[in-house]
This record gives C-alpha cells, sequence and structure tokens, in this order.
C-alpha cells in the first residue's frame, strides 16, 4: 500500500561537524599537544606557548577555541595532582582579575578582522616571552595577584597564552606552588575565557570538536610529565621553548603585514 502526501518521510539527521583541517595538520597538532603538555605538566608552562603560534600559522581555527579547551583538561590534572600546594586566596584573586580581562577581549575579538587578529596575537606572545626572559620580580600581594589575573584573561581569551602574568608574580616560589596555584586559576579562568569566546562568535561546534580531539594527546603528555618532572631541567629547556615561541610569532607578523599590504 503507497503512502499517502500527508506522511512524508522524516528528513535524515544533519552531518557532524567536520574539522576544517586536513589529517597532516590534526597529527601535527595532536603532537604539539602532547609535547606542550609534557612540559607544562613538568616545569609549569609549554602547552599553548609551544603549540598556538605553530597551530595559528598552520590554521586559524586552532586559536584560541580549541587550544583553551584542551588546556582546561590539563590544568585540572594538574591542580588535582599538586591540590596539597594551592594557595586558595590567590585562586580568588587571579580569578576576579581574569573575569575583568575576559570581558573587554572578548568584545574585540568581536571586532577584529582575521588580519588586526594575527598583529595582536603576535604581539602578545612575543610580550609573553620578555615578560618570561626579563628575569623581573613582582611582589606576590593581592593587587599584583588581580592585575596579573587581569592580563592573564585579556592575554588567555586571545591567544590562549595566559600564563606569563600570572608566572610572573609565583616565579620565585616553589614548584607545586606554582603549578597548583596557576593551575587553579586557570581552571576556573578558562571557563570565563570560553565563555566569553562564545559570546563574542568564537566557540561553536568546530572549535568544540578540534578541542575535545586534542584532548587524547593532552592525557599522553600529563602522564609522561609524571616521569619528566624528576629528572626535566626547565631552566635549561626554558630558552628552548621561547624561542620557538618567538620564531613563531615573528612568522605571524610577517604574514599579516604582509597581508595587509
Amino acid at each position: 500500500m503507497k503512502h499517502s502526501g500527508s506522511f512524508p518521510l522524516p528528513l535524515p539527521p544533519p552531518p557532524l561537524p567536520t574539522p576544517p583541517v586536513p589529517p597532516a595538520e590534526i597529527a601535527l597538532a595532536l603532537f604539539l599537544a602532547a609535547i606542550g603538555a609534557t612540559l607544562q605538566g613538568s616545569v609549569g608552562f609549554g602547552l599553548a606557548v609551544v603549540s598556538a603560534p605553530i597551530l595559528l600559522l598552520l590554521h586559524p581555527a586552532w586559536v584560541p577555541g580549541p587550544m583553551l579547551l584542551a588546556a582546561l583538561l590539563l590544568v585540572v590534572l594538574i591542580a588535582h595532582r599538586d591540590r596539597a600546594h594551592i594557595l586558595r586566596g590567590d585562586v580568588a584573586l587571579g580569578t576576579l582579575g581574569r573575569l575583568m580581562g575576559t570581558l573587554p577581549a572578548a568584545y574585540a575579538l568581536r571586532m577584529l578582522p582575521a588580519t588586526v587578529y594575527d598583529l595582536i596575537f603576535a604581539a602578545i606572545v612575543l610580550f609573553g616571552v620578555l615578560l618570561s626572559v626579563s628575569g623581573w620580580h613582582i611582589t606576590r600581594t593581592p593587587l599584583n595577584v588581580v592585575f596579573a589575573g587581569t592580563l592573564s584573561g585579556i592575554a588567555g581569551t586571545i591567544s590562549s597564552i595566559g600564563g606569563p602574568p600570572i608566572a610572573l608574580v609565583y616565579q620565585h616560589e616553589k614548584g607545586p606552588r606554582v603549578r597548583s596555584t596557576m593551575s587553579a586559576i586557570f581552571t576556573v579562568g578558562t571557563f570565563i575565557s570560553i565563555g566569553g569566546l562564545w559570546w563574542a562568535g568564537r566557540f561553536g561546534m568546530v572549535e568544540l570538536c578540534l578541542g575535545l580531539l586534542l584532548m587524547p594527546a593532552v592525557l599522553v603528555g600529563f602522564a609522561f610529565s609524571r616521569r619528566t618532572a624528576l629528572w626535566l631541567d626547565g631552566r635549561q629547556i626554558r630558552p628552548a621553548i621561547l624561542a620557538i615561541a618567538a620564531l613563531s610569532a615573528i612568522l605571524i607578523l610577517a604574514r599579516a603585514w604582509l597581508n595587509l599590504r
């Protein structure tokens, strides 16, 4: 018996969103995420500093949303591992600053064209590198923690690299205290930044899929960091990480300049 026209067959479900990058770039992204997670789990930083500038050169879809989502998993794991050393009062202050920095950064992202975004991203990366090598000592006071959190919110939301301003405040603290407190601040702050990106139209299903895709590599890197943290010398590897970030930022600046001409 034939169906009448009053009961049309259901439409097929819409296709799932697919990452807008080729498999070779996905493989490179996973490799960078694993290396960066190993470094961050060992010496306190490295995931976004190593990965974000290179991935932005390859494809803009990776930054900042997917990188922030992948970093969220890592900072949760590190904060839980070293939770006994967390400075809880600083977490509240740093989170307040992160919120204040995220709001203007998210508003700016709504207005920025791609080329201008590349210029600002590269400038933030280079600024973070300069902060990391400057040797400046900032006393850990409540006001400085809030101010550093604000700068971290701006830089983290725009570039996913929000570590250098916070790291300046804790550069003379012991390793477990640095890793745990920074990771606890970033755990809450990353949720805030992702919310700001969603409001700015820079975080949707594609960014969610790409961020989830990076998470297995982050887990591998975190597992390795349990061993490498015992022997990895942060003073030796720190210049190499910063040099990679600076070179990538210079290449991004050059590309943005050429696109403006």
